[in-house]
């Protein structure tokens, strides 16, 4: 009976079945397509809901013991990512739009290649040498791939900035109507991040500062994005969306954010993640206004009793500070205690970030610091002092090492846990040192890759030390 039926011939065509022919028909298809990529990455209780503690010095309780298993869920994550962007690409590619005005076809292909390029930046800097698979890629399933599908860095940099620059040419400008969508200016933005990259490790391409420079020079001077006047409004939920920020995670009721108190200390009713590096808050981090914004230092002994005293982490529970840019007074009472959504804006690019792009890029490329060079670094300064004057401003006596130093401290205060650091840690080869003197244990040179999880290392190959 099998034999017999299984020769007949069936010319049925379901017209129910949803396939990318059929499905990515519309702009709005291909953009909810592109919002469910990210859903890959940012879910209630998982992707970068969560941020990873990786080992910058920050975070409380890492460690540089690394296994084969360490971290492998983001090559999870992003590999899913830019499956579900380039399935988009590829029918895009074939027609699927066709009848749509070309110029909302290029944007369509320009926020699908932004976003490739987005997480592959993730990925280079994290694992190296990596398959760069697109729309073009045979599918990796039935055509496996092997260790010549990883690309040397440089490759993957050439990719990944083609598409950036695609992006930058064929997306809209910033449109405050759909704030959550990539425009020219966030691809712009990302470029200069990209071209500083390149300047230093692993590739030292220096001739890249003057890129990163003039890049970061246009979005400051020609974009629609500030520096907000007080660091105060820069987290609170009630300011989500600001022009201070350029690229951020956006959800909808129906992927929530995660509680408040996720993120906050036993006395708050919380679940005590993000706890911050001690040796960090306490020997490293200025003693400036700021600080008590975006650290969590002092709060209250009983957050469900208006009458309990403050009392210093130290004196806590726990014993430890917290991450302030996630918990009161950037949240509401009812955020941080309500056990529902806390509408936290996990941020990945602000307007902070390209003034520090550029006075790191400026004083490489001239050898010595610029006065705009030391300017924009100060503006974040002098924010982040408001009015006391309790952190040295930079000058232009410095020498370029010393002002270079001076920028990535910046960098790892302002944006500290925006998942920003670590990749810092890693370009500026300061892996040991920012883990001194406490958890450097295990430490060496093949940290700085992570490891390619073991089903697909099988494949590819597996990277040093692992």
């Amino acid at each position: 009976m099998i034999v017999g039926f299984s020769c007949q011939s069936l010319e049925e065509s379901p017209e129910g079945i949803s396939t990318p022919q059929n499905f990515y028909a519309t702009v709005g298809q291909c953009e909810a397509a592109y919002a469910g990529s990210m859903n890959a990455l940012f879910v209630t209780w998982g992707g970068y809901q969560g941020l990873p503690s990786f080992p910058d010095g920050q975070f409380e309780g890492t460690s540089l013991d690394f296994g084969a298993t360490s971290f492998n869920d983001l090559w999870n994550w992003h590999y899913k990512s830019i499956a579900n962007i380039n399935s988009v690409l590829k029918a895009v590619k074939g027609g699927s739009l066709a009848g749509n005005p070309q110029d909302a076809i290029d944007n369509v292909i320009a926020q699908g290649r932004f976003l490739r390029a987005f997480n592959y930046f993730t990925l280079v800097r994290l694992y190296g040498k990596i398959p760069y698979i697109t729309e073009d890629t045979p599918d990796p399933v039935s055509t496996p791939l092997t260790p010549e599908s990883r690309l040397e860095v440089a490759k993957v940099y050439d990719l990944l900035q083609a598409d950036l620059v695609y992006a930058a040419e064929h997306l809209g400008d910033y449109d405050a109507a759909v704030q959550g969508k990539p425009n020219k200016w966030t691809a712009k933005g990302y470029l200069a991040k990209v071209y500083l990259t390149r300047a230093t490790a692993p590739l030292n391409q220096t001739d890249y500062y003057a890129k990163a420079r003039d890049m970061a020079d246009d979005v400051i001077k020609n974009g629609p994005y500030k520096l907000l006047p007080s660091f105060q409004d820069v987290f609170k939920t009630s300011n989500n969306h600001s022009l201070e920020v350029m690229f951020a995670f956006h959800t909808t009721s129906q992927t929530p954010y995660m509680p408040g108190n996720a993120w906050a200390p036993s006395e708050m009713d919380g679940w005590s993640g993000g706890a911050v590096k001690i040796y960090w808050a306490s020997n490293i981090y200025p003693e400036q206004p700021r600080k008590h914004n975006y650290l969590l230092l002092d709060f209250t002994s009983d957050i469900y009793d208006p009458s309990a005293p403050m009392i210093n982490w130290s004196k806590s529970a726990d014993g430890v500070p917290y991450i302030g840019k996630f918990n009161m007074p950037n949240l509401t009472y009812d955020q941080q205690v309500g056990g529902g959504d806390a509408g936290i804006e996990m941020k990945l690019l602000r307007f902070a970030d390209l003034l520090l792009i550029y006075a790191e890029a400026a004083n490489m490329a001239a050898g010595a610091p610029t006065q705009l060079a030391v300017d924009r670094l100060n503006m974040i300064i002098n924010r982040a002092n408001a009015g006391t004057g309790t952190e040295a401003l930079a000058t232009m006596t410095m020498t370029k090492a010393q002002f270079d130093q001076k920028v990535i401290d910046e960098r790892s205060f302002e944006l500290c846990f925006e998942n920003d650091r670590y990749f810092d840690v890693l370009r500026k080869r300061i892996l040991q040192q920012v883990n001194l003197p406490d958890n450097a244990q295990g430490y060496d040179e093949n940290d700085y890759l992570l490891p390619i999880p073991a089903l697909d290392a099988k494949a590819i190959g597996q990277n040093p030390g692992y």
